[in-house]
């Protein structure tokens, strides 16, 4: 119709067309590094009236983005500024872990000491387990928190070795050194091991052997009690509901696993001077930075931090979640590039996949944005089963009306979302899933994640 209008406009009247037609458009001008990085974390959390996050990506020691995105405290309409601190979570275990090492470094402890020699009273089950086993989680030892009823009683505050003895009885999963398997346990007993050693509280030398000397003015075991202006509101949502203020938690019980709160400033400034080796020695923090060698499985864990090679990149980082709160954070040294996210929502879009195309765009290879189709059910129904990595790690694929879900032994589901008819991803994670076909049958789930593949066998 348009098309028609015009070629009469330009027949009736020749002499004027020309200023008729429309004028071509200029072209955008190509958006700054800032503004793409911008435009992805809107993606995520487009929301200005719901809890949101507060990001930094820095490159070559300067922030490209820094802002704060949502709101930190629904009740009184405060918004998230970047300044704001947060609870941290599982991001914890490297500053627990660098508080070891601190004690390693003044041969204090050794890596290679039994757990028992400074936690004599908690039971190994007749096992040597080192303190290297604890940091690289190659224990063996249950997670605590993965415990069936753990989360109905985490108001009740306990004295750390309380929340170890919470796994009494629970044989070890497997011989220590042999296999990773992530256990909050592991780290409850590291900070024992800080107390026993330097004779002042978790907490106490936290702010003595690392806040305080490294100019960490926000970074401090979380309080229970009234927080501050600055400090962003932890917010859960039930399914795809109305967000709804955390539940209630004693920081007695994630200790020294997951209990400190931090700003995203905070946490580039540590990572600075981690790498200025300002906070232990650079051979032990490059021992923290390599991927522990089980004996039986690979790992892709140090002390205290997830360690990917990407591009001939170290990518070293982790994540986290705690009541109300989840976190991640990425540091890659090669090119110089610090992301960090902390979030006051449990519940919508996870910090992980957001985070991951940050540091992708910020590192110059940005990732394409990924886009969703539906499939019908009986497409869907061909993938549903059970597919194992190894006798331990098995992937549970199910249907759920007209979604596909996945689950992981002690993992949420997380929904998977068509791209191609046998091509899923997440939303929620950084891995995406295919499936090898046979007689209208998935024989095999390859899942890829940072350009690495693992094939895991349907078994049922």
């Amino acid at each position: 119709m348009i098309q028609r209008l015009v070629s009469a406009a330009i027949v009736l009247v020749p002499v004027i067309s020309l200023s008729l037609l429309p004028t071509a458009r200029a072209e955008e001008p190509a958006l700054s590094l800032g503004q793409r990085l911008d435009r992805l974390v809107l993606d995520y959390y487009p929301s200005a009236t719901e809890p949101g996050a507060a990001v930094l990506v820095m490159l070559d020691g300067k922030p490209v983005l820094r802002k704060g995105y949502g709101m930190a405290d629904l009740e009184k309409g405060v918004k998230v500024t970047p300044d704001m601190i947060f609870r941290i979570a599982s991001v914890t275990k490297q500053f627990t872990a660098v508080a070891v090492l601190q004690l390693v470094q003044a041969g204090k402890v050794s890596l290679t000491d039994p757990i028992t020699k400074y936690v004599p009273e908690f039971d190994t089950q007749g096992k040597t387990i080192t303190i290297e086993n604890l940091l690289t989680h190659t224990s063996g030892l249950f997670n605590v928190t993965a415990l069936d009823g753990f989360l109905s009683q985490i108001t009740t505050d306990r004295k750390p070795i309380e929340v170890a003895n919470l796994i009494a009885g629970k044989p070890l999963e497997f011989e220590p050194g042999s296999q990773f398997k992530y256990s909050n346990t592991n780290y409850i007993l590291l900070g024992m091991v800080i107390e026993k050693v330097s004779g002042r509280t978790y907490a106490e030398n936290l702010e003595v052997s690392i806040a305080r000397p490294l100019g960490l003015a926000d970074t401090r075991y979380s309080r229970d009690d009234a927080l501050t202006p600055r400090h962003a509101r932890g917010y859960e949502q039930e399914a795809s509901g109305p967000w709804g203020p955390m539940k209630p938690m004693s920081m007695t019980q994630p200790f020294a696993a997951g209990a400190l709160e931090s700003t995203v400033d905070d946490l580039a400034k540590w990572t600075q001077a981690l790498a200025d080796g300002k906070a232990a020695d650079s051979k032990l923090l490059e021992r923290a930075w390599t991927p522990y060698k089980p004996t039986e499985s690979p790992s892709d864990y140090g002390y205290g931090w997830s360690i990917r090679t990407e591009s001939g990149e170290r990518w070293i980082g982790h994540n986290g979640g705690i009541n109300g709160f989840r976190s991640a954070a990425v540091w890659i040294p090669e090119k110089k590039v610090f992301v960090a996210i902390l979030r006051n929502g449990m519940g919508g879009a996870g910090p992980d996949v957001l985070l991951r195309r940050l540091a992708l765009e910020a590192v110059g290879r940005p990732e394409p944005k990924r886009v969703a189709i539906a499939l019908p059910a009986e497409t869907l129904d061909r993938y549903v089963g059970v597919y194992a990595l190894s006798p331990q790690a098995k992937f549970t694929i199910s249907r759920e009306g007209n979604k596909l879900v996945a689950e992981a032994p002690n993992k949420s589901k997380v929904e998977l979302l068509a791209e191609a008819e046998d091509k899923f991803f997440s939303p929620e994670s950084d891995v995406q899933f295919s499936f090898t076909m046979e007689n209208e049958k998935a024989t095999q789930m390859t899942l890829r994640r940072a350009g690495r593949d693992s094939v895991a066998k349907r078994v049922d």
